[in-house]
């Protein structure tokens, strides 16, 4: 089974916790997400089955759309409800348009210090770890990118917000910095993920119905259909095919129109995806490609 399942993660899990669920639903171990989501958060977390795995690059780059609440007056050192108290102040004295005013500030890119408590790597170590030992370690900003933030609420102790953002943002450190930014302090006290490029919470399937679904494999969505928005290249030559699964270049039908370097992908007439590749001198150079039936 190849495909990719749209999941609705619960709170209280860990990714990998999920893909651990599924390795059983789908008896294979070839699962992976295709970006973390903090276990008390919920929401959409695409997972890929099968051949599907090798497509999880893709889907970790697209952006992601957040609902969150966020609680003034205190900070943590996990930046969220779960860790202790290490700053108090005093509540905001701002009026909602002026946070508003405040949020704008952070919409396009910005430079975000990822939290201590996240899974990036210092020297090799996960920064979780490091602060579970108790070492404090000198984390370089990282430049992220909002697109935008809706106030949905604010009521000087907490708001709740809409963040539309591009990878690698972290959003419990982006409340932090809304609260430094109102001269008071914040934490996060709730995370759903709304979508993740195409992935959308209306599609998203609990977790729970998946381990009881006798037939999980109606839920995997195609490996093609889910890369809509990458360019296309249609064989319909079963010698070019043949040639192209086996990793070999192709003058492909349409490959002399796109841009060198272009990363697309090349399709059966009846939307089967035989690889993804590049566009090198005007031809379709096969990076992965994907077997009927394996």
């Amino acid at each position: 089974m190849d495909g990719i399942v749209n999941v609705m993660k619960p709170a209280g899990m860990t990714s990998h916790d999920v893909v651990a669920k599924l390795r059983r639903v789908y008896h294979t171990k070839k699962v992976g997400h295709t970006g973390t989501l903090d276990p008390d958060a919920v929401g959409v977390l695409p997972v890929c089955v099968g051949q599907a795995t090798r497509l999880v690059e893709y889907f970790t780059e697209k952006d992601k759309t957040y609902k969150v609440i966020m609680k003034f007056g205190a900070e943590t050192n996990t930046q969220d409800a779960s860790g202790e108290v290490t700053v108090e102040t005093e509540l905001p004295s701002l009026s909602k348009a002026e946070f508003i005013a405040v949020t704008e500030q952070f919409i396009g890119e910005i430079k975000q210090v990822p939290p201590m408590y996240s899974a990036i790597k210092k020297n090799g170590q996960p920064l979780y770890k490091l602060a579970r030992q108790g070492v404090e370690v000198e984390v370089e900003p990282r430049p992220v990118v909002i697109h935008g933030i809706k106030v949905l609420m604010y009521n000087k102790e907490s708001a709740m917000l809409e963040v539309h953002c591009g990878k690698g943002t972290y959003i419990r450190t982006l409340c932090q910095d809304l609260g430094r930014a109102c001269g008071s302090s914040a934490h996060m006290t709730y995370l759903m993920r709304l979508s993740s490029g195409m992935f959308t919470i209306t599609d998203a399937v609990p977790l729970a119905r998946l381990e009881q679904s006798e037939t999980p494999e109606q839920f995997l969505q195609d490996m093609n259909s889910c890369l809509g928005d990458m360019p296309s290249l249609i064989i319909t030559d079963g010698k070019m095919t043949e040639r192209l699964v086996n990793g070999l270049s192709q003058k492909a039908p349409g490959a002399d129109l796109l841009p060198d370097g272009t990363v697309c992908r090349a399709v059966t007439q009846e939307g089967m995806l035989l690889s993804i590749g590049t566009i090198v001198d005007k031809a379709f150079q096969p990076n992965k490609v994907f077997k009927s039936g394996e």
